[in-house]
């Protein structure tokens, strides 16, 4: 692997102390995880660091003036949607040493599957003291990146906040509705999915807020195992579907149904899902409650 080298000093490791990206959340701020599975495009992260800089030690190494202008910048990236964006700007204060809190609200309609935040340490406006010293502004002389895989059932479709009592064909005392258009099996899967959250009801409005006791981590699985069952049920209902070849990049309303059987199955032929599902029913819902962790634990 190469390791970039920069043109000019940069802050030792012991002059920065970062504390990693944490969730913000109503029990407790947690660490960021490698994996949220339960994010959907609703969701906002709110995210929370902390930094502090020995700025006198930094600045001496980098052979920089004690004026010298030190920024900090936060910027996401989504591989899915390829956005980037910068969440923050902050301008330091003068002196040999601070502590700074930084906060990023991170849209969930922007932003999906590998989720990658860069925090950078520049230097604005650089008065070197010597040639090896930064000289432009903008030269990063400190970074760390962190990222996790937005992956939550939500992640795969658009998804609906609404109080199902405004709405004479729901049920107020259902918690989600889920559909997919199957009238054409070559429509993208994301024009033709729907979820609906019932933000009505005090439950799915705490999950929807993002909390994290254990009821709200219960509702969750839940719906995934049902939102999966109903598109593993909707897959074994068109021979279509279960002709195709599995193709992890597929895009389509049936590739995403035939790619659901093969997440969930990954071993089986659809030929012997098929026979399971008309011989031994209960043998694909445990398969089901397997894969989507119905019970929780490890």
């Amino acid at each position: 692997m190469k390791i970039p080298i920069p043109p000019f000093l940069v802050a030792p490791d012991t002059t920065v102390e970062f504390s990693g990206w944490k969730l913000i959340a109503p029990d407790g701020d947690i660490p960021l995880p490698t994996e949220l599975d339960d994010w959907d495009y609703q969701t906002t992260l709110n995210l929370v660091a902390s930094v502090s800089v020995d700025r006198g030690d930094l600045l001496a190494a980098c052979e920089l003036d004690a004026e010298s202008q030190l920024s900090l910048l936060v910027t996401a990236h989504s591989n899915s949607t390829r956005t980037t964006e910068q969440f923050c700007l902050e301008t330091l204060p003068l002196g040999d040493g601070f502590d700074l809190q930084v906060r990023a609200a991170i849209p969930g309609e922007e932003f999906g599957e590998r989720l990658t935040i860069d925090t950078f340490l520049l230097v604005t406006e650089p008065r070197p003291m010597s040639r090896l010293a930064p000289q432009h502004p903008g030269s990063i002389i400190w970074r760390t990146r962190q990222s996790t895989l937005l992956q939550g059932v939500g992640s795969q479709f658009p998804t609906d906040a609404i109080d199902f009592r405004l709405f004479p064909l729901l049920d107020s005392r259902a918690g989600w509705k889920f559909e997919v258009d199957m009238a054409d099996l070559e429509a993208p899967f994301l024009a033709a999915a729907r979820l609906k959250i019932n933000a009505g009801d005090a439950t799915m409005l705490s999950v929807l807020n993002g909390a994290t006791d254990v009821r709200s981590a219960d509702i969750r699985r839940l719906l995934k195992w049902d939102i999966t069952r109903q598109m593993v049920f909707l897959a074994f209902g068109v021979e279509d579907v279960l002709s195709l070849e599995f193709n992890p990049t597929a895009s389509t309303v049936g590739g995403i149904l035939r790619n659901v059987l093969q997440q969930v199955w990954p071993k089986e032929s659809t030929t012997t899902l098929k026979n399971w599902m008309q011989e031994t029913p209960s043998r694909i819902e445990m398969g089901l409650q397997h894969h989507c962790n119905l019970l929780g634990g490890a």
